[in-house]
Formats: structure tokens, C-alpha cells, sequence
């Protein structure tokens, strides 16, 4: 339990830039505190006690992961991260009492995230000296320091109006088209929860609600087509070599036989495109069975909320599941139909699609590595797919909206580019079982929804 506070219920366990993953957070609450135009004194009351807590919890459980560790600074330990991000936005509704524009809020936001890691990076006077101190108190005093040093940065940097400029700059008017910071932020949000186990489509309903932005225009339309191409993409680059295999051996598949049945048996390739056939055949009239249920869900944050519980439930039960036998030879048409059906299911938002076909491979005894391979396999003809579809169906509205092209490259190579990191991501914690920390997460937003609607 002390291992598991002190990482932040298992952010510090992650692979990638543990310390950026722990500052997150604040940066997501932060964000949200100023969209829905909270008071100066609850943004601060919620920093101070954020800032607190991962102090507290430094300092008391730090010193049992260095014994356990064997590390003086344990990569792991991720609690003074977020006590040092909540530092630096502590003084900001002291100094800044307006009402923040969401691209303000946005600028704010992000500098102070990039603000607070480069001063946890860099290191200047006294932070190096306060590493030294004993036990978990250097590891708690230096972030404290970067937090206050971005801090005073940032209020710098509005100060002198450069924040209002960069914000002038990049945020369009309610009448102008979609602006490059707006396809950076979705394209980053599309890229990362396509592929995480955390639902892009339940993301997608909460910012359309957070920004009022509305889905349905016709530049709406065609910057979702360009994001989701990016985020194929994505998949190409992360799986290339399997992706290359896969195809040669589909190529010499006349070498097994010439019996489509005895061919389906011993090929891996015809085997593996078979059961794709099945489950992408699946999804798709389930898909379309349910359109206008699934589109009707998409207006109600409630079942956004309730559905981000059950891809959690979902996450920590496949979890349990330590061993998984089955190789892709053992798994055959009915497996694949019921994967099918859980990418169906998918379409609703706050189900995540990746999470919700990985656990149900994973669950009928699919081995983790062939599930994630798989699960993205049926991925590529399930968004290209989609995509097609919604450009047929609204190909006139499409064809009516107009995007800078700086828009649509900047926001297509956001999606791809986050895409590839979170795809590795994926990849690491599902075959170490460590799909729960996703499903915290999933809990986490769904009870912060769910405040929101009942305040």
C-alpha cells in the first residue's frame, strides 16, 4: 500500500517518464477547475490540499520504497511531482482573479506543465542542494522548489501579456475555423485514447461539452476524419514489422495447400485474417444495429460516466487473469466473434475499444501479446471503416466545411505522434498486468463527471 500511494495508485509504475505522468493530474483538475469558472478560493483550497497529500505521502512512504528499492531516488515515487505541479498553479487565482478565455486557460495550463518539468529537469540553485536532504525529504524539497520557481515563470509570463498573446494568437473566434491549438488538443486526445483502454469516444463527449464545440459542423466532421487517419497511421508505424510479416506470409500461403480449410489451419497469416473477417464482420452489423442507440448515448454525460465504470470493472478483472495459454493457432471463430461483439459494444461511448478487445481475448485465454496484436489488428478496418462510413453518410455537409491546412497536418500529426506513445504504452502494461491502473483512472473520471452533473 505505501509503494502504491507513493507512485500515485501506480503512476510512477509506469514505463514512460514516470515523473511527467505524476504531474498529470493536477494539470487535468487544474484545467478543468478553470473551464467550469471556479471560484479564486476552490481552485486554491483544491491545490493546497493536492499539494499536502503528495507531501505527506512523500515523506511518510518515500523511505519504504528507498529501503525497498535499494534507491535513494526511486523512479517510482511520484507523489513529490504532483506536490511541486499543484505549487506552481497554487498562486495563480491570487494573481489572475478574471475570468480566464478557455485558450487562456489552456496556455496557462501547459506552460505551467512544461514550466514545472523543465526546473525538475534543469535543476537550478538551491534544488540540487535540496536532493541532498535525508530520506524522503530531498526527494519531496527539490520538486517543491521547480513548482515554485514555474510558478513565479508563469505569473511572469502573464504579466507581461504573453500568455494574452499566444492565446490571441492560436484561439479563433466563435465565427473563425478550427485553429491549430484546438486541433493540437483534440488531435492529442484522439491519438492517446484511441489506443489507451480509457474510451477516445467518452473523452470525445466530454470536450465536445467542455469546449461547446459542436460535432456536427461540417469542419467538425472533416477534422474528425483527418484524426482518426492519423491515428491509423499510428498503428502501421507501431506494428510494422508484425504488420510485414503478416502480409509476406499472406503472399506465400499457397505453400500450406490448396484447401482453403487445410490452408486456414497451418497458415498463421490466413488463419489470423480469418478470424479479423469474423470479428470486423461482427462489430459492423452490430454497429449498425445499434447506431441510433449508440448515437442518442453520446448526448448524456450520465451514460459516459456509467460506462467509463464498466470498462474499469472490466480492466481489474482481466487483470486477475495472470496466465493466459491460448496461441493464435488455438484461437479460433467463436473467439474471434466474441471479440467482435466487444468491439460492437466499443462504439458506445465510455467503452473503450482497445480495452474492451484485448480483455475479452484476454479472458477467453488469449496470450496478452497476441491479444494487444490482434486487438489493433481488427482496429485497422474497424476505424478505416468508421471512417469511410461517416464520409459517406455526411459527405455533403464534409464537403461544405473548409480547414486551414495547418489545422488539419498539425492535428493529424498530433494524433499519430501520441498515438505511437500510447500504443507502446499499452503494449508494456498489458503484458505485465497492469491494465488496473487505467481502470483507477476510468473510476476517477467517471465519479469526477458525475460531481459535475450533480453541482
Amino acid at each position: 500500500m505505501k509503494r502504491l500511494l507513493a507512485s500515485c495508485f501506480g503512476l510512477g509504475r509506469l514505463p514512460l517518464a514516470p515523473g511527467t505522468w505524476g504531474s498529470l493530474p493536477v494539470m487535468i483538475i487544474f484545467a478543468l477547475m478553470g473551464q467550469f469558472h471556479l471560484s479564486g478560493p476552490s481552485i486554491i483550497t483544491v491545490m493546497v490540499a493536492l499539494a499536502l497529500a503528495g507531501s505527506f505521502i512523500c515523506v511518510k512512504f518515500a523511505p519504504a520504497v528507498i529501503a525497498a528499492t535499494g534507491n535513494t531516488d526511486p523512479r517510482e515515487v511520484v507523489a513529490d511531482e504532483l506536490a511541486g505541479q499543484a505549487v506552481t498553479f497554487l498562486a495563480i487565482p491570487f494573481f489572475i482573479p478574471v475570468i480566464l478565455t478557455t485558450g487562456q486557460i489552456c496556455i496557462i495550463t501547459s506552460g505551467g506543465f512544461l514550466l514545472f518539468r523543465l526546473f525538475d529537469i534543469v535543476k537550478p540553485w538551491p534544488i540540487r542542494k535540496l536532493e541532498k536532504l535525508p530520506k524522503g525529504w530531498g526527494i519531496l524539497a527539490d520538486d517543491l522548489m521547480a513548482g515554485v520557481y514555474a510558478g513565479i515563470v508563469l505569473l511572469l509570463c502573464y504579466k507581461i501579456g504573453l500568455i494574452g498573446y499566444i492565446s490571441g494568437f492560436f484561439v479563433r473566434s466563435e465565427s473563425s475555423s478550427l485553429n491549430v491549438l484546438h486541433a493540437v488538443i483534440l488531435g492529442i486526445v484522439q491519438g492517446v485514447t484511441e489506443f489507451l483502454p480509457v474510451s477516445s469516444s467518452g473523452h470525445l463527449v466530454l470536450f465536445e461539452n467542455l469546449f461547446n464545440f459542436d460535432p456536427e459542423t461540417p469542419e467538425m466532421l472533416l477534422f474528425d476524419l483527418t484524426v482518426h487517419v492519423g491515428t491509423v497511421a499510428a498503428i502501421f508505424i507501431v506494428f510494422r514489422k508484425s504488420i510485414a510479416a503478416f502480409a509476406r506470409n499472406l503472399l506465400v500461403c499457397g505453400k500450406y495447400g490448396k484447401n482453403p480449410v487445410e490452408v486456414y489451419k497451418k497458415s498463421p497469416s490466413v488463419h489470423l485474417l480469418v478470424l479479423a473477417i469474423f470479428a470486423t464482420a461482427v462489430t459492423a452489423v452490430f454497429g449498425l444495429l445499434g447506431e441510433k442507440y449508440f448515437a442518442a448515448a453520446r448526448g448524456s454525460l450520465v451514460i459516459v460516466a456509467s460506462m467509463w465504470i464498466i470498462t474499469g470493472t472490466l480492466l481489474l478483472i482481466t487483470d486477475l487473469r495472470k496466465k493466459s495459454r491460448l496461441g493464435l493457432r488455438q484461437f479460433g471463430i467463436w473467439a474471434a466473434i466474441v471479440v467482435g461483439l466487444a468491439q460492437a459494444a466499443a462504439i458506445m461511448p465510455g467503452i473503450s475499444r482497445s480495452g474492451a478487445t484485448i480483455c475479452a481475448a484476454i479472458l477467453i485465454g488469449l496470450r496478452r501479446r497476441w491479444a494487444v496484436e490482434f486487438s489493433f489488428l481488427i482496429a485497422i478496418p474497424a476505424i478505416l471503416g468508421a471512417t469511410v462510413v461517416q464520409l459517406v453518410k455526411d459527405f455533403a455537409q464534409i464537403s461544405s466545411g473548409s480547414l486551414p491546412i495547418g489545422s488539419v497536418v498539425t492535428g493529424s500529426v498530433a494524433a499519430a505522434l501520441t498515438g505511437i506513445l500510447a500504443l507502446k504504452l499499452l503494449i508494456k502494461t498489458s503484458r505485465t498486468a497492469n491494465l488496473k491502473y487505467f481502470a483507477f483512472y476510468c473510476y476517477i473520471l467517471a465519479c469526477f463527471v458525475l460531481v459535475y452533473l450533480l453541482r
